[in-house]
């Protein structure tokens, strides 16, 4: 199922419990991506659903989104631009949907592409990933890094019962310590919230990083990595 040089299914598994329209999310995910590229590791990072706006009873602000963008860039430019789409997502659930149809088709390996293609769509790209053609622009972009099926996916996303998985996500969070988003949950039953970049506050409508670690994600990795092999 996987492409070449991609982690497989069997691959043992970090979970990564966020939402997708957390920058935060995104960065960690994309050191834990990178490191596991630059040491040639077999493990999968697999997306569970922790929709903010069910968690908090409301949809995060656009302000707060955009205010943490614009922090974030600055340490990982290639992850971020302005929001420039003519629409603004007004729900993320179709999004968390989609990674669960491709997990049903495909495997964890494509769930965690299509999670990470959503995340560039949304934050780079500037998809309205509430949509079925945002959707589908990330599906088609998870294609260039996995081996999916776009219209497969979509199919199964508009006609299965697709939102009872992220329910169970979201019904199992309720047993599990997430402190923020993103919780990295490891095999070895340890758990890792935001590593890294938990040193920032808001002030006066900003938020400020004080100080990060860039390698604390590949550092964690590396060590529960070696542990469980």
């Amino acid at each position: 199922m996987s492409s070449r040089n991609s982690p497989s299914d069997a691959a043992p598994q970090v979970e990564i419990w966020s939402d997708l329209h957390c920058p935060w999310a995104l960065v960690a995910l994309h050191r834990l991506r990178t490191a596991r590229q630059e040491h040639g590791l077999d493990v999968v990072f697999v997306p569970r659903a922790w929709p903010l706006e069910w968690v908090n009873s409301r949809g995060t602000p656009r302000e707060i989104v955009t205010t943490e963008t614009a922090a974030l860039a600055s340490h990982e430019p290639d992850l971020f631009t302005a929001y420039r789409g003519e629409s603004w997502p007004s729900t993320f659930l179709p999004a968390f949907e989609l990674v669960s149809a491709a997990r049903r088709l495909h495997g964890v390996v494509a769930a965690e592409e299509v999670d990470y293609a959503l995340r560039l769509a949304f934050f780079r790209d500037s998809v309205d990933v509430s949509i079925a053609a945002g959707l589908y622009r990330a599906l088609e972009l998870a294609a260039g890094t996995t081996e999916l099926d776009p219209e497969a996916v979509m199919d199964l996303w508009r006609e299965s019962d697709v939102r009872s998985d992220v329910a169970a996500d979201y019904r199992e969070s309720e047993r599990v310590a997430i402190q923020g988003s993103p919780q990295i949950m490891w095999p070895d039953g340890s758990s890792d919230h935001n590593p890294g970049m938990t040193d920032h506050q808001w002030h006066g409508g900003l938020v400020r990083i004080m100080s990060t670690d860039r390698r604390a994600p590949e550092r964690r990795l590396l060590e529960v990595f070696r542990a469980v092999r």
